[in-house]
């Protein structure tokens, strides 16, 4: 699929849901590292993506989201990086087919930059520029640079991967007041990213659907154009045996699709919790039946 004249050309386009939380139902223990199963355990992830696929997905991110070798290093893997990242395209392309795009998925660093932290801007753009080169290199359609908080980074991040030639996404996670973890609002996220020539840009993660969809028509009030909403399958609880549970049904969460797309949004679909059910109800409200 050509991304770009897909988001041109069609009013939405379906994203695929969770890929951590799927991953821990096959056994990924909470704290281990999602990347290491591109080389140790390829058939789960591919099967996760093919649950997406079947379920209507037409845009599958790779299991890369903490693919950098500053997050590796904490599994002793850095050196790996490019094996990893360059597994999770070949294994979602397996998927994806000629049907679907692939989607290149970078998360944030995980650590504060200069000056409320140590990371430097250079030394930040250098991580993230070595993990975009890893995963267009393997062929993804687009890059998308999820769950930011820190909209300085995320420039720093999406800058860093402009002389790739691979089309850019992004979003940023904004809690249930309707800021990020710095505390930026939707209208002064799109301020700091407006210039960056995203193809299509909005909010992923943190709240439930009737949360996001607020943080969405405040981007749209802001001037954003192509639109994402990614939510989570409502908000997190621990269950008796310790586990985090997201409760909000299918059903309920397909519900939104519908005003989603009537906001803005070129591309909607799930985060945290979600899974291909969740997914299949989103065609279903927008596309009506199975």
């Amino acid at each position: 699929m050509d991304i770009e004249r897909a988001l041109r050309e069609r009013d939405y386009l379906i994203s695929d849901g969770a890929m951590g939380t799927m991953l821990q139902a096959r056994g990924l223990r909470v704290g281990a590292c999602p990347e290491l199963w591109n080389a140790e355990r390829p058939d789960d992830v591919l099967a996760v993506h093919t649950a997406y696929i079947e379920a209507g997905a037409e845009l599958l991110t790779t299991n890369s989201f903490g693919g950098s070798r500053h997050k590796l290093a904490q599994y002793g893997a850095e050196c790996r990086a490019d094996e990893l990242n360059a597994k999770a395209v070949e294994i979602a392309r397996r998927a994806a087919g000629g049907d679907a795009a692939v989607v290149g998925s970078i998360g944030p660093l995980g650590v504060l930059l200069e000056p409320y932290g140590d990371l430097t801007a250079e030394d930040a753009a250098a991580l993230y520029g070595a993990h975009a080169e890893a995963l267009a290199s393997a062929g993804a359609d687009a890059l998308l640079f999820e769950t930011f908080y820190d909209a300085a980074e995320l420039a720093i991040a999406v800058k860093s991967a402009s002389g790739l030639g691979v089309p850019a996404l992004a979003t940023m996670t904004f809690d249930s007041g309707g800021r990020t973890m710095m505390g930026t609002s939707p209208a002064q996220a799109w301020e700091a990213v407006a210039g960056l020539g995203l193809l299509a840009f909005g909010a992923n993660c943190s709240t439930g659907p009737d949360e996001m969809l607020p943080i969405i028509e405040a981007l749209r009030a802001a001037g954003a154009g192509a639109l994402i909403a990614q939510p989570n399958a409502g908000l997190p609880e621990t269950a008796p045996d310790g586990t985090t549970v997201y409760g909000q049904s299918p059903e309920s969460f397909g519900e939104y699709a519908p005003a989603f797309v009537a906001a803005g949004c070129k591309i909607v679909g799930g985060c945290c919790g979600s899974t291909p059910p969740h997914i299949r109800s989103i065609r279903a409200a927008l596309q009506g039946g199975e």
